[in-house]
């Protein structure tokens, strides 16, 4: 079983600019409401989208501008956030000469308590899901910083 999913991507955009990106509760998440960001540890916010469903997600941990951490149940759209059926997701941010590396890890698939099947479409969804969500966070960060 796949416990990791480790991505990272290069961004040609001022370091501040992607760590208020990153360090924004959820912001992977669509949602079709958004609120002023609260990065206090232990906040959580709700993500929501017709399409994808409700996400609450935690913050536990910031040390700007360096590293992010969040809980969320992306496999139990709609649950609250409880032992058991959580990932941690990180984010790491490091400057790289005039660019900036972001490199996501979500952990803690082994320790989900679902069934094998919906852990493993879990991590294979959660893997494509970052490829995606990394390159519009290229995306924004870059128009962004133009």
């Amino acid at each position: 079983m796949q416990d990791r999913i480790e991505q990272q991507v290069t961004i040609n955009a001022p370091l501040d600019r992607v760590w208020d990106l990153v360090s924004t509760p959820g912001w992977w998440v669509p949602s079709t409401s958004e609120e002023p960001p609260d990065r206090t540890i232990g906040h959580r916010v709700v993500r929501e989208s017709a399409k994808w469903g409700r996400f609450p997600v935690e913050v536990v941990d910031m040390r700007p501008p360096a590293y992010a951490a969040f809980r969320w149940a992306s496999q139990d759209p709609g649950a609250d956030l409880a032992p058991g059926n959580t990932t941690l997701v990180e984010f790491f941010v490091a400057e790289a000469g005039d660019a900036v590396t972001v490199t996501v890890v979500e952990s803690g698939f082994a320790a989900l308590e679902v069934p094998d099947e919906v852990r493993q479409a879990a991590w294979k969804g959660n893997t494509s899901g970052w490829e995606s969500e990394l390159a519009s966070l290229v995306k924004r960060a870059e128009e962004q910083s133009a």
